[in-house]
């Protein structure tokens, strides 16, 4: 079915069959721990320009405490629960050693990284347990926000959910050059933003029989519950990495004050774009910035978004429940930086559509792509090298993306995208149909294929998912 049509036989409900629902969520308990503040954690910095290669990774697992003397069964990187936030620079390789210490499969993804299939962690780069994966990383691409998660057939919405994801950023010559706020834990701060359930202080494991979409009650970020943080009197750069199994979210300010948006996931935009609010979908990145020169302590608010929030189901979306997600005060002892945010970030070229040589369309269902589920011994088309491409993608509520490469948005449902929206992207929401330009510039085989799936992890593992060589 297009889009047109879901349009009309959705337009043609009557507002009272949306009534029980709205109710529902107007009433809904959803609500954060009621336990103290906590000093929100910030994963530990790798940094490969001052780092002995290769790089040691450890996939292990953990017992992490999200409440004090409380611990959870968890997995992590180099530690119990995420990993560290690993920083490269463009043209600059880095090799890294994944070394598998579970009983189990996994894999390790790049997400966002523009990489040959052979080294993307895909499900066929699989690291059996006790063994060790050596990647080099070119960092071929320009600044960004990108993480690393594991993309195992069948395993992903678990493995995550335990605690295995790590942000992986690149810098180059332009955003270290820009008096951007970039103080790693100070006044540039990366926000993993995950929902989980606790009973008495203890993460809940993941359900034995895979829900078709997990979604709970309780906010933890950098996994960190109730957490607040203490910057400087300047502007403060916010990396916010959706890492949540399913949910959606709408972020904003507790005094619903402006904020600039600086980039997307595969790079800064052209300008600062100023904004009330910001929605994002599992697996979207996006970096924002807030003036905190005023001395005033502020909360950053997560709007529970529901299942369905594209088309008219954006009328369920000012009842849905908002969460402070972390508390932002202002510490006096912390040395003043950058005043003022520069007014141009970057100079992106934009694709042309007329220049686009193949389209292709996917219609996304409740469970499948294009009507297909995905199978392992299936190339479900291949692309061509350094050749544009136009893909329409009729979704809905299904966050889409593709690996290999950043695209950017053509059209929302026939409308060009919003100004904060006009960068590069690897996830996006559809919200009814999307039509986006693309191009590849490093090869996957049959052997090591690029994905192309919805990024709510259950979605990906029941099947909602195909593959695609670039030759």
């Amino acid at each position: 079915m297009k889009s047109a049509e879901k349009a009309f036989r959705l337009s043609a409900w009557p507002i009272s069959c949306l009534l029980p629902a709205i109710v529902l969520l107007c009433f809904s308990s959803v609500t954060q721990a009621n336990t103290p503040f906590n000093d929100l954690l910030i994963p530990p910095l790798i940094d490969s320009k001052h780092s002995n290669t290769p790089i040691h990774i450890e996939i292990r697992n953990g017992q992490h405490e999200f409440q004090t003397g409380i611990k959870s069964a968890t997995k992590g990187y180099n530690g119990n629960y995420l990993g560290p936030t690993i920083r490269n620079y463009r043209n600059q390789p880095t090799r890294i050693q994944f070394s598998n210490k579970l009983e189990e499969m996994t894999t390790v993804h790049g997400h966002g990284l523009h990489v040959p299939g052979s080294i993307d962690g895909g499900p066929q780069n699989k690291i059996p347990s006790n063994a060790t994966l050596d990647v080099t990383y070119p960092n071929q691409q320009q600044a960004s926000t990108n993480w690393y998660h594991p993309h195992i057939m069948g395993s992903t919405a678990r493995q995550v959910h335990a605690g295995l994801a790590g942000f992986f950023l690149i810098e180059d010559e332009n955003s270290l050059t820009l008096g951007l706020p970039n103080t790693y834990g100070v006044d540039d701060i990366p926000l993993a933003v995950q929902d989980r359930t606790f009973v008495e202080g203890r993460m809940q494991p993941y359900p034995k029989i895979m829900p078709h979409d997990l979604r709970e009650p309780t906010l933890i970020i950098n996994g960190t519950l109730n957490p607040r943080v203490k910057v400087p009197r300047s502007l403060v750069r916010f990396r916010l990495l959706n890492a949540s199994n399913a949910r959606s979210y709408e972020f904003n300010l507790s005094n619903d004050a402006t904020f600039y948006k600086i980039a997307t996931e595969g790079g800064l935009l052209e300008a600062p774009v100023a904004i009330q609010s910001l929605k994002m979908s599992p697996g979207e990145r996006n970096e924002i910035v807030l003036d905190m020169s005023d001395g005033q302590t502020v909360e950053l608010i997560a709007k529970l978004l529901p299942k369905k929030y594209h088309s008219i189901f954006a009328v369920l979306i000012p009842f849905s429940k908002k969460v402070s997600m972390l508390r932002v005060e202002v510490d006096e002892t912390l040395p003043r930086r950058t005043a003022t945010l520069p007014k141009t970030l970057n100079t992106i070229h934009f694709y042309q559509p007329d220049e686009a040589t193949v389209h292709r369309h996917f219609d996304i269902g409740e469970m499948d792509i294009n009507g297909q589920q995905m199978d392992m011994s299936v190339i479900n088309f291949r692309v061509e090298k350094d050749i544009l491409e136009l893909w329409t993608i009729d979704g809905g509520r299904h966050p889409f993306h593709m690996h290999g490469t950043s695209f950017q948005i053509l059209s929302r449902n026939g409308k060009p995208p919003e100004p904060e929206e006009r960068g590069w992207k690897d996830v996006v929401y559809p919200n009814g149909e999307v039509s986006i330009l693309l191009k590849f510039q490093h090869e996957a085989t049959e052997e090591f294929p690029y994905m192309y799936h919805c990024h709510i992890l259950e979605h990906e593992d029941m099947g909602m998912m195909g593959q695609f060589t670039v030759e």
